[in-house]
């Protein structure tokens, strides 16, 4: 067991006073006769971290943020609250060897435990000098952990790719209808990163090998708050409802904009890999208290009641580009429909974390 592992599983141990629910510190209530003067102090104060693209997983009480330098590594951090991701320690778990296909231009990595292991799946590039050539070589790959504790040592576990073989980022595998599936943002045939970015689907025979014969389009930037800037979608993840509604939430637009935001592929049934089995909607949340162009958001986040955490980045000025986004933090419940209601964007706003309730 190494040093961060025996800080985290103490920090788990000595909270006797605390109940966990759904990974969530919940005070255990004390009886007193004077009336709550106030609300709940906050224990969540937004942004949670710096960077973008962030990757939460909650198990045994604890959250793990996967994240990359951009380059060949990529780290975690671990806490028992959302907010302790703040200050807590970067992990590298992993740093692809120079001279491979995966090499360079580590993006947006996605940490998932499914079928009883660890797994992070990224995108990643050749290495050929220039900035838009190294990125026309995109594809995506996995590593998985060794054992059943993710601070631990990771192995890399090839690229994941339908026979099309084409520029692929932001990976996500989901369960669904009995099946996996995986989504994942890529381009025309022979585009390589330029766009349009298109949102895929392949079926899968596990979580790291698809086993349909090509890739799907299930949805192609075609509305004008996708287009604005640059015609993208990309960043999807699967927003599973408990009456099971499949809602696919994506990035749309350019990243480095106040003009980036999320929209959302509802199924409506029929089969998962056909483009009219979806009813798009957007954007369902975009730039508003004090935060600008919000995307590369997690997985939901399971939180309290029903109520899942929407983790994700968003830029803090209205200058383009890319160096000034933070992650921020905010419930989501859900519609009626089964949809998440994502509401408007809060920014700064504070939250306690045991309640998800706004301070």
């Amino acid at each position: 067991m190494n040093r961060r592992t025996r800080i985290i599983r103490s920090a788990l141990a000595g909270a006797g006073a605390l109940l966990f629910a759904v990974g969530l510190a919940v005070p255990l209530a004390t009886a007193s006769s004077e009336p709550a003067e106030a609300a709940p102090a906050c224990t969540l104060s937004n942004p949670i971290s710096n960077g973008a693209d962030p990757s939460i997983w909650s198990r045994n009480g604890v959250y793990y943020l996967a994240q990359s330098d951009g380059g060949r590594s990529i780290t975690l951090k671990a806490s028992t609250t959302l907010n302790g991701l703040s200050t807590a320690t970067a992990r590298t778990i992993f740093t692809a060897p120079v001279g491979t296909d995966h090499s360079a231009q580590t993006w947006a990595p996605e940490l998932e435990y499914l079928d009883g292991r660890w797994i992070i799946y990224y995108a990643a590039a050749t290495d050929r000098g220039s900035f838009d050539a190294t990125n026309d070589t995109h594809r995506m790959f996995a590593i998985t952990a060794n054992s059943q504790d993710p601070l631990g040592a990771w192995s890399f576990a090839g690229k994941i790719a339908d026979s099309t073989d084409q520029w692929a980022i932001d990976g996500t595998v989901f369960r669904y209808q009995n099946s996996w599936w995986m989504l994942w943002s890529g381009t025309p045939t022979g585009n390589g990163g330029r766009a349009p970015q298109q949102i895929y689907i392949a079926h899968m025979s596990d979580p790291l090998h698809i086993d349909q014969d090509y890739r799907r389009l299930i949805g192609n930037p075609d509305q004008t708050w996708e287009t604005s800037r640059a015609a993208i979608m990309e960043g999807p993840e699967a927003w599973i409802s408990p009456s099971g509604t499949l809602s696919i939430v994506y990035n749309a637009n350019a990243s480095w904009t106040t003009s980036y935001a999320l929209g959302m592929l509802v199924y409506k049934g029929g089969d998962l890999t056909t483009y009219q089995s979806y009813t798009k909607r957007g954007p369902v949340f975009s730039s508003g208290g004090g935060v600008y162009g919000p995307g590369g958001e997690s997985i939901p986040v399971p939180g309290a009641n029903g109520v899942n955490w929407n983790v994700y980045h968003a830029k803090t000025t209205t200058a383009d580009g890319w160096d000034d986004r933070k992650i921020f933090a905010q419930p989501v419940p859900w519609a009626a429909d089964g949809t998440p209601a994502f509401g408007t964007a809060t920014g700064f706003a504070g939250y306690n974390e045991a309640l998800q309730q706004r301070c």
